[in-house]
């Protein structure tokens, strides 16, 4: 998984330390090392020269760069991408809310964690003076001029935490940023209601160039059940056109949808549909092996830790599944009887919260509204997209409602 930190904040915060403190806990953090051209200190930077930088402004590859202390600083792109090639995660150093937005930008799919680290200016003062490289009024006047963050992934008062606590805290951000986004898909419509390829398929290709893990289709949020077997099957093979299908989950709604999955070697979720506990435990004696479930109270018996404790004993297990309507402390429950199960909380309201408690992912509803104009990802950003689209969701009265609404904006 791609992932990378940035760490802003004023001079003197603690980004050096912190970032010290990261790699005792894993040899996979690494200082990304800015380029530097002129005179100073060099312990941290590539020291390069204005040769060397317009040679990288003329391939396009300088992502940020600004001018501080006499000097200039660089972020480039295939120091960026070496780190990341090595399976390395990098831990790039700013202190303008501009270069985050570049590195957004620039690479809007890595798993980014965005960490504020803040101090008051007396305590960042005594650290400055204690350098004692001479500059402790220049880094003032810097600390006085850097704005705090309007979202950040986590933020941490360096005068409050110490180097330990603070990179354990981050290491937290990093586990969380790396959970599995699914996203329901939706089809398009003719104005009659009916079913339309050709718009569904200009959706699909524009969608398909987004970072989600998986792409849930044919599911309740796009009323698969209303569809045919073939119907779905057809907007299945759409999405096979331009997406490998590992990044599929294809909604089952009856035993042909199985097939339909099976025969294209893409994993299906099967939709859990039990009036009792008994029939629960034969719908998952029936499913084939890899298969996941969408559990959902409104479909009857839903699963619980007692279901999948008695699945994980019987040799019926489903790999994973959404699951919808539960608490927190559900998924810990289930997490405990079957670690093997990948749990996709259905709800996207509480991310981090959710992955906290066990689960492996979520399945982020509001986000079918944004499949062509996604945030960067950054879990923080993600959440305040989703947000933003469920409180207008929660409006509306009903799930057909929520349905029409989500269509709307595709369409437009």
């Amino acid at each position: 998984m791609d992932t990378a930190i940035v760490m802003y904040g004023p001079p003197a915060a603690g980004k050096d330390t912190v970032t010290a403190e990261l790699a005792k806990l894993g040899n996979e953090f690494r200082h990304y090392q800015r380029m530097k051209v002129g005179a100073g200190r060099t312990t941290g930077y590539r020291m390069a020269t204005t040769t060397d930088t317009e040679h990288l402004a003329a391939a396009d590859q300088i992502i940020y760069s600004n001018s501080k202390y006499g000097s200039t600083y660089i972020i480039d792109r295939p120091e960026l991408t070496r780190i990341i090639a090595a399976g390395e995660i990098p831990v790039l150093h700013v202190g303008q809310p501009e270069a985050i937005d570049a590195l957004l930008a620039a690479a809007p799919a890595i798993r980014w964690v965005i960490v504020e680290l803040w101090c008051p200016r007396n305590v960042a003062a005594a650290r400055a003076a204690a350098r004692g490289t001479g500059d402790t009024a220049e880094r003032l006047a810097a600390w006085d001029t850097t704005p705090r963050l309007a979202t950040a992934d986590i933020r941490i008062d360096t005068a409050a935490v110490d180097p330990s606590g603070a990179a354990h805290q981050i290491v937290e951000a990093v586990h969380a940023a790396r959970c599995a986004i699914v996203v329901p898909t939706m089809h398009l419509v003719h104005p009659d209601g009916t079913l339309d390829l050709a718009a569904t398929r200009r959706h699909v290709t524009e969608a398909a160039a987004g970072w989600p893990d998986f792409f849930l289709i044919n599911g309740s949020t796009t009323a698969g059940d209303k569809l045919t077997s073939d119907e779905r099957a057809a907007i299945f093979d759409i999405w096979l056109e331009v997406v490998d299908g590992s990044r599929l989950l294809a909604c089952a709604w009856s035993p042909d949808d199985l097939v339909t999955a099976a025969d294209r070697h893409v994993t299906p979720m099967a939709v859990l549909r039990a009036d009792t506990r008994g029939d629960a435990q034969q719908f998952l004696r029936t499913l084939p092996s890899g298969a996941t479930i969408y559990s959902h109270p409104m479909f009857g018996y839903a699963f619980n830790a007692e279901l999948a404790e008695w699945a994980k004993s019987a040799g019926h297990l489903p790999a994973g599944g959404k699951l919808a309507k539960i608490q927190l402390t559900d998924i810990s429950e289930i997490r405990s009887a079957a670690p093997e199960f990948t749990i996709w909380d259905g709800s996207s309201r509480r991310m981090r919260e959710s992955i906290g408690a066990g689960a492996a992912g979520v399945v982020a509803t509001p986000l079918a509204a944004l499949l062509t104009r996604l945030p960067p990802r950054s879990t923080a950003l993600i959440q305040s997209a989703i947000d933003a689209v469920q409180a207008k969701l929660d409006l509306l009265p009903d799930r057909s409602a929520k349905r029409d609404w989500l269509l709307d904006q595709i369409k437009h």
